[in-house]
């Protein structure tokens, strides 16, 4: 099965962030995979060292979109 995704690019309508979300899918899926595990983690391994919060959520979460070269203000504007 082969499935092409195709952008015209000469369409006056034509969005480069679009492009770049496609572009960046593989990435993405990879930090939400990364932050599955590591909240289930937490959950199944609690420690007093890394107590789950809102704040360590965001800072993982930041840790893991710079770990894959995700930057948000890009792929949403």
């Amino acid at each position: 099965m082969k499935i092409t995704f195709e952008f015209d690019t000469d369409s006056e309508n034509f969005d480069p962030t679009e492009l770049e979300r496609v572009k960046r899918a593989d990435e993405m899926a990879r930090v939400l995979w990364d932050m599955n595990n590591e909240i289930r983690g937490w959950y199944k391994y609690p420690s007093d060292k890394n107590v789950l919060n809102a704040d360590t959520l965001n800072d993982r979460w930041c840790d893991l979109l710079i770990k894959h070269g995700i930057n948000l203000d890009d792929l949403w504007d």
